[in-house]
């Protein structure tokens, strides 16, 4: 084995261990991470298959698959943040394998060990690997599906297009209809521009069981638990989960200008894509010396990188994730660019390369600064204290500081020194950087929940105030009420039974307008207040 192989898959080890590393000492982000592990939990405790529930009400937002993944990895590890977010780190790594095995055979070794680490490596993958929530799952699921129905298309092998169909399945069960439309949808426009069909090798008498198989498969796998869950809800659940979560959330009316609309997605991708968005981009146009099965790849890469930023340009709801499944395909065509190509030809690249990093690595070094000079951001993440990172985020500016030198180092050398520095850059973020934003944003929250949860008995109220309340659900396992409104507030707070409130410091002037509650305490951004004298059983004093 040659030094750079060896080199390569020790860094790639390094990477598998950073896709899990961390995220056992970071509180579940609200919203999303919380409820995806509670309901769950509820789930199990329930002994439900077919349900989801999340604070004890019917939770229509997503199918069931990755609450069975959960449900699973609870029975191994334990209900915790690990458990919650497991999945996520697996399924980044088997995106990882994904990409190699399939781009090594294409345009071989160097490629395809530089796809999994620059895939590994990207700023989306350290955020969404660990995440509770279903994108890299769904990720994984529609990158097979895409990969299956080319691999089919070239070798006219029907397997594939059967494997095909479980990953679209598989997909569907996990965040619904997208699951098969994007890549189908890739797939069919890669084929258009290539002008090819993939049965046109493949007779009547062949294509008709295959077609008909395929669509019998994906129905077996997806039409049970859609069947059983609309039975038990009374059709409910299809008109949640398919026209308000799906359709509605697509098409309803923004409060973006149409300018933020088209750039949004785009600016989000290449944020993902971070280092390695602009070497992507310089492999989008003609790249010399390509076979033809290199071309076809080509192309379908760059299909599969552009189109759901078009698709979802014109969605109203915009999350970061959404795009998530471009993110492959641009580290892909970076590892193209950096391997296959002529880096050279393409001066404006290296320059735009450099630019762009050497602009993250400042603004890591402002980003404490930044912060503390916007009284509304400071506010919403310590309350009135300052916010300190300490020395880790200036390590990772001086890395992405460093990479900028690199660039003007031989080929090779580039891109080993760029994805060590990048993983350096991931272990500080995930040892110090975001475990000190989860103790700002998240900490206090857990500690009240599992401290009231203590106390508390079953006829005793637990009540968020102006904020959401899903990791108060999950850290207390109990139900929570959220208020709005402060004559809602009044009420409660004057009833019989224990009532416990928990809240950002900026709604402390509406309290005041509410009698007889006590401070139980203040971490930070939030206090806990109660109808009781009460104290925390771990900070008596406060």
């Amino acid at each position: 084995m040659s030094r750079v192989a060896w080199l390569s898959w020790s860094l790639f080890a390094v990477a598998v261990f950073l896709c899990f590393w961390g995220s056992h000492k970071v509180p579940l982000f609200d919203t999303d991470e919380p409820r995806y592990a509670q309901a769950a939990r509820e789930m199990m405790e329930r002994g439900d298959w077919i349900l989801p529930t999340f604070n004890g009400q019917p939770r229509y937002a997503k199918p069931v698959l990755f609450y069975w993944l959960i449900i699973g990895s609870y029975k191994v590890f334990g209900v915790n943040e690990f458990a919650a977010r497991f999945w996520s780190g697996v399924a980044a790594i088997a995106i990882a394998l994904a990409l190699y095995f399939t781009i090594k055979p294409i345009f071989g070794w160097e490629a395809g060990i530089a796809s999994s680490l620059f895939w590994l490596t990207s700023l989306g993958t350290l955020i969404f690997a660990h995440a509770a929530i279903t994108d890299m799952v769904l990720t994984t699921f529609m990158i097979g599906a895409i990969v299956a129905l080319w691999l089919g298309a070239q070798g006219q092998k029907p397997i594939w297009f059967f494997l095909a169909s479980l990953f679209c399945a598989l997909a569907v069960l996990t965040k619904g209809p997208m699951g098969v439309i994007l890549p189908l949808t890739i797939f069919s426009i890669a084929l258009f521009l290539i002008r090819s069909s993939p049965f046109r090798l493949l007779s009547l008498e062949r294509l008709i069981p295959v077609a008909l198989g395929c669509v019998a498969l994906f129905l077996i796998v997806t039409v049970p638990w859609y069947l059983a869950v609309n039975i038990r809800t009374n059709g409910e659940f299809l008109r949640q989960f398919l026209f308000v979560e799906n359709v509605q959330r697509y098409a309803q009316s923004g409060k973006l200008p149409l300018w933020m609309h088209m750039v949004y997605f785009p600016l989000v991708a290449f944020g993902l894509g971070f280092p390695w968005s602009l070497l992507g981009i310089g492999a989008f146009g003609k790249v010399p010396n390509l076979t033809d099965s290199q071309r076809q790849w080509h192309t379908l890469l760059r299909v599969w990188a552009i189109l759901p930023l078009l698709i979802f340009t014109f969605s109203r709801t915009k999350n970061p994730q959404y795009v998530l499944l471009s993110i492959p395909a641009l580290t892909t065509l970076a590892a193209i660019w950096c391997t296959v190509s002529d880096p050279t030809t393409k001066r404006w690249v290296r320059v735009s390369w450099s630019v762009t990093t050497a602009f993250a690595a400042f603004l890591l070094f402002l980003t404490p600064t930044l912060l503390n000079l916007n009284p509304e951001w400071r506010m919403r993440l310590t309350g009135h204290e300052t916010v300190m990172f300490g020395w880790s985020i200036f390590a990772m500016g001086l890395l992405a500081l460093a990479m900028v030198t690199f660039m003007a180092l031989p080929n090779n050398l580039f891109r080993v020194l760029t994805v060590a520095a990048m993983l350096g850059l991931h272990a500080l973020a995930l040892d110090t950087f975001i475990p000190q934003l989860g103790r700002y944003r998240q900490e206090p929250l857990k500690h009240f929940s599992q401290m009231a949860a203590y106390q508390m008995g079953s006829r005793d109220l637990l009540v968020v105030y102006r904020r959401d309340l899903s990791s108060i659900v999950f850290y207390s396992n109990r139900r929570v009420i959220r208020v709005d409104d402060i004559k809602k507030l009044k009420e409660l707070m004057h009833r019989n039974c224990r009532v416990d409130v928990f809240t950002h410091v900026r709604s402390l002037p509406d309290l005041q307008q509410v009698s007889g509650w006590h401070l139980v305490e203040r971490q930070g951004a939030f206090v806990w207040v109660s109808n009781r004298k009460v104290t925390c059983p771990l900070h008596p004093q406060r």
